[in-house]
């Protein structure tokens, strides 16, 4: 790993205030262009069939393009076009940072892929697992169907476009916002709780929450943003959450949704009814599972990671301790005092060290 964290990439480039506003302008901008293919053929559909406002009305509670007679699987496809468009308009706000794309997934030479396929091998058995064990409870509430066709093309979307929306979310929340706001608030754990309280609040559009309630899928979109946020830190890295948020999201387009879902899709399972918070508790019960196993196989530190500071900018400038000495001095003497007030104590994720010598400058000055 390189020697600096991946909290310390927010100060690479250029970090003025006003970047940020132009970034989340940029890629709002973007969003809202990639919904311009989706809502002209929501319209061509509503005046051919010559369908009425209900209809849309009721698309927004359901998400099931079948009602404007949309293939589902094409449907899917201009969903995930908004967040191509919303990647596009995030990557010219980092470029107009100095920053890298890299730098808001890790602060390592290369994006490790591997740790990305793990996470999202683990997180996917844990949900089949768990939904396995939901079945046996009471499997009357489960209807099963397959046509070998429409399902080859949604695992195509799943496996190669899906990982783009998955991933944008996690690259302007985690990768981005929440190593930005670190720089204001000088530490982990607030930027966690911040990043957290607004993809909730980003989610809050989702058809679940008319159905099940806005307090109780909060509940459920604050706790997967504080745990993505979570694995980030302990991790230092986003690899890990991306990879459980695609197996979240292509678990659900492929394998079972259910009523009030985002993601309506001919997947192989679907549920009828669904207790919000049994679905809730899963969720948390695979996160501690999750949390615990990675502990373990990364050896990752206690909660003082998490409480931790972040280290100032080796960069940033402070008056010396001396500046109240009166003392006329030569311009020699300034420059050696600057120069130890530079070198002195750089602070970096390595820790305090100095390796210079300033015996022989300072000799040189008595001389004189």
């Amino acid at each position: 790993m390189d020697q600096k964290g991946f909290f310390e990439l927010a100060k690479k480039g250029k970090t003025d205030w006003w970047l940020y506003i132009l970034t989340f302008f940029l890629v709002l901008v973007g969003y809202t262009i990639g919904q311009i293919p989706l809502t002209a053929l929501q319209l061509s559909k509503i005046s051919k069939l010559d369908l009425g406002n209900d209809v849309l009305k009721k698309f927004e509670e359901t998400m099931d393009f079948s009602l404007f007679g949309i293939d589902k699987n094409v449907g899917l496809i201009f969903l995930i076009l908004m967040f191509v468009f919303a990647t596009g308009g995030l990557l010219l706000g980092l470029k107009i940072h100095k920053k890298s794309f890299k730098d808001i997934i890790t602060p390592n030479k290369t994006i490790d892929f591997k740790k990305i396929l793990f996470s999202f091998g683990f997180w996917f058995v844990l949900s089949l697992v768990f939904e396995t064990i939901t079945y046996f409870i009471d499997p009357s509430h489960y209807t099963f169907s397959f046509n070998a066709g429409s399902f080859f093309i949604l695992l195509l979307i799943c496996i190669f476009l899906m990982p783009i929306q998955t991933s944008f979310e996690e690259f302007f929340f985690r990768g981005y916002l929440m190593p930005a706001f670190s720089l204001l608030t000088k530490n982990k754990w607030m930027p966690l709780i911040i990043t957290s309280i607004l993809f909730s609040m980003v989610h809050s559009a989702n058809p679940e929450i008319d159905k099940y309630g806005f307090w109780t899928m909060q509940f459920y979109y604050i706790g997967a943003g504080l745990f993505l946020g979570y694995i980030t830190i302990m991790d230092d890295s986003l690899e890990l959450a991306l990879g459980v948020h695609a197996a979240t999201n292509i678990f659900g387009a492929s394998m079972v949704s259910y009523d009030g879902s985002v993601l309506q899709t001919d997947t192989l399972a679907k549920t009828s009814i669904i207790n919000p918070w049994m679905m809730i508790a899963v969720f948390y019960i695979c996160a501690i599972i999750y949390i615990y196993y990675c502990h373990k196989k990364y050896k990752w530190g206690g909660l003082d990671v998490l409480m931790a500071p972040v280290n100032a900018s080796s960069s940033q400038t402070s008056l010396p301790l001396d500046f109240l000495d009166t003392e006329p001095r030569s311009s020699k003497a300034i420059q050696i005092t600057a120069q130890k007030d530079n070198n002195i104590f750089p602070i970096d994720s390595g820790g305090i060290q100095s390796n210079t010598d300033y015996s022989s400058l300072i000799n040189d000055n008595e001389e004189e």
